[in-house]
């Protein structure tokens, strides 16, 4: 079983995840789109490199948070429904959001880091790939979050509600990654529609879920016909 607090510590990355990834997103304000020129987008760079930055630091050290917290939940699902593949779907969907939320922090950091000087064509084509780069996380988000919503449905270990709503976070963020088909208006890529709202959904998700984990308050496993409860 899950002792030794995995699940309250699991919870605590759950929650400090969400906390870095929103001031990731909005510590900088709001960001121009694709579609604006290249002039903007230089300025706006050049204007908040240091937000810019900061914001960066954030998302990548949030992306070693989310797969803590998927591991512990993963852990969890598993002791309850071994012979299932859901947890494996749920850790390696985790890694796969995790890896590539680093990577695009990275890559944000690099587009503001030397931006005075440099040539404007070059700075849009940085930005550009960060923006494609972030709505298209939707689709590898969307693979552990439905495994978490299955797992929840299957094995009961959240209520229900839980469930469902892990798997409408998983289908928003599906649909928000073909933003990288839109080069301008509301579904551009890498703007609010594509990416934020499906950010804000998951991060409702992974609140709700880590208030569950942090209380250790799951229900017992079971064992043939006995009931071991749950270590707290």
């Amino acid at each position: 079983m899950t002792e030794r607090h995995e699940l309250r510590w699991g919870g605590i990355a759950g929650l400090a995840f969400v906390v870095l990834a929103l001031l990731g997103r909005f510590l900088a304000g709001n960001p121009p789109t694709v579609a604006d020129s290249g002039g903007t987008i230089s300025s706006w760079l050049n204007d908040h490199r240091t937000t810019v930055l900061f914001s960066s630091l954030m998302w990548a050290a949030a992306a070693g948070l989310v797969i803590w917290f998927a591991a512990a939940f993963a852990e969890a699902i598993r002791e309850r429904e071994e012979r299932s593949d859901v947890h494996l779907a749920l850790l390696a969907g985790s890694v796969l959001v995790g890896g590539a939320v680093f990577v695009n922090g990275a890559l944000t950091a690099a587009s503001a880091f030397s931006i005075a000087g440099r040539d404007e064509a070059l700075t849009v084509l940085m930005y550009n790939i960060t923006a494609v780069m972030t709505t298209m996380i939707g689709f590898a988000a969307a693979l552990p979050l439905a495994a978490a919503g299955i797992g929840v449905l299957r094995t009961h270990l959240m209520p229900n509600w839980l469930g469902y709503l892990a798997l409408l976070a998983a289908l928003v963020s599906f649909a928000g990654a073909f933003g990288v088909f839109a080069t301008d208006g509301v579904f551009v890529a890498g703007g609010n529609l594509m990416s934020t709202v499906p950010l804000l959904l998951s991060a409702v998700w992974i609140v709700c879920a880590s208030g569950f984990m942090v209380r250790e308050h799951l229900p017992e496993i079971t064992t043939g016909e006995a009931a071991l409860p749950q270590q707290t």
